[in-house]
């Protein structure tokens, strides 16, 4: 096997292609889901979010996080073999139970629908095949390849989605185009480049796969939160209203995840740092985070002013009038998506913290806010109902991560405390 001790390279070149790359992947996506409204109608949409919103939370969840457990194990015990051999197994175990919820609904679904479920089913697995790649060139601090390799991916599928009217109609065949495209670059690029690095073969031994499962998993169910907070209205939204309200929220809560992404990068960056200071220098751990949270705030007010001034302009622009009709909830959502950000960066200041139960418990009682809410007032409200719940849960996940971090500095605690705790 190849060395894992490759040559470094500086640590600003690795975060400049490691921001390039997340904002290449998040503006595609946006783009796609753009693209896709503008050519079908908003039913048909619906339809393939709405697939997304039950297949993603899922997919994290069976296939957990792997890739921070192999790329912060500094022993080298874990290899990519051992996420390879997990990944196999998750992904057939995800394939099976998305099955046997197709077997089950098929009275209330039609074959279409269950074919939408299964393709995004296999997309998300050949995305987590991908990801074991991917932490390939992030342990050995190749961000060039893996920001090449998720520009590639997002290039390819924009094609296919502009190419794919003038051959069908059907826009089921979309999640076929993003599955071939993630496959051909992972076979001709991400294969090529991590077995150059470190050579990636599967590796059956059980007691590594074991440990590498029972770490991850807690990773995966902190996620699995996380991710299924922005879905969850939509399975309420789907019962009450139809795919047409699906696919208004669902765009709406792309922007919002394009935040998200960009606030994440930000707060990856800073986390580090943030860490040292709080075990040896408070103040300047208060420092950076008041920077952080200052610029950040300062940035999406000039957000929400440009979607407050033109938001149905840029609807119409980009999404189409049928869209545009509800801009007065895509301003609301947006300020869901900034009390979210808000949450993100004290979150991340108390996973700097060592307080990694609380941030899991802040995201979910903030989740629990949502499917309360989104169960008593979609049925009554309608979509305006499922944005309060956006409204609500943001804001319950920040202040109990405000509290939590309050907390810490009036009782003095320093991060070893925590961690003998």
């Amino acid at each position: 096997m190849a060395n894992m001790a490759v040559k470094k390279v500086k640590l600003s070149v690795n975060t400049a292609w490691a921001v390039l790359g997340n904002l290449a992947y998040v503006g595609g996506r946006i783009v796609i889901v753009v693209l896709l409204t503008r050519q079908f109608a908003s039913v048909e949409v619906g339809r393939v979010l709405y697939a997304l919103a039950v297949v993603t939370p899922l997919s994290y969840l069976i296939n957990m996080e792997l890739r921070p457990v192999f790329v912060t194990d500094t022993h080298n015990h874990i290899k990519p073999g051992h996420c390879l051999a997990s990944r196999l197994v998750s992904n057939t175990i995800l394939m099976v139970v998305l099955l046997a919820l197709c077997t089950v609904q098929w009275t209330n679904w039609n074959w279409e629908r269950c074919i939408i479920i299964l393709s995004a089913g296999a997309v998300r697995g050949s995305e987590s095949w991908a990801d074991v790649y991917l932490g390939v060139f992030q342990k050995c601090e190749r961000m060039r390849l893996w920001a090449v390799s998720q520009i590639s991916k997002t290039v390819l599928v924009l094609l296919w989605v502009v190419f794919m009217p003038f051959w069908t109609d059907n826009i089921n065949w979309m999640l076929a185009g993003w599955l071939a495209a993630t496959l051909l670059v992972i076979l001709l690029y991400d294969r090529v480049y991590a077995g150059r690095l470190v050579g990636v073969k599967l590796r059956w031994e059980f007691t590594i796969v074991k440990r590498l499962i029972c770490m991850g998993f807690p990773l995966g169910v902190f996620v699995t939160l996380a991710i299924l907070n922005q879905q969850v209205a939509q399975y309420f939204i789907e019962h009450e209203l139809g795919y047409s309200a699906v696919a208004y929220y669902g765009v709406f809560m792309m922007y919002v995840s394009g935040m998200t992404t960009v606030q994440n990068g930000v707060n990856q960056a800073i986390l580090p740092r943030l860490a040292q200071y709080f075990s040896k220098n408070k103040r300047q751990f208060l420092k950076l985070l008041g920077i952080v949270l200052g610029a950040s705030i300062l940035v999406m007010l000039a957000g929400l002013f440009v979607v407050g001034w033109q938001g149905r302009a840029i609807l119409r622009i980009l999404n189409g009038e049928e869209y545009a009709e509800y801009a007065p909830l895509f301003f609301m959502m947006i300020c869901a998506g900034c009390l979210l950000l808000i949450g993100m960066i004290l979150g991340d200041a108390i996973i700097a913290c060592h307080r990694f139960k609380s941030r899991m418990v802040a995201v979910g009682l903030g989740l629990t806010v949502n499917v309360i809410v989104c169960w008593r007032y979609v049925g009554d409200y309608g979509l305006k109902g499922a944005v309060w719940a956006a409204v609500l849960s943001a804001m319950v996940t920040t202040l109990v991560c405000g509290a939590v971090l309050i907390s810490l500095f009036v009782r003095g605690k320093t991060s070893a405390d925590i961690c003998q705790a």
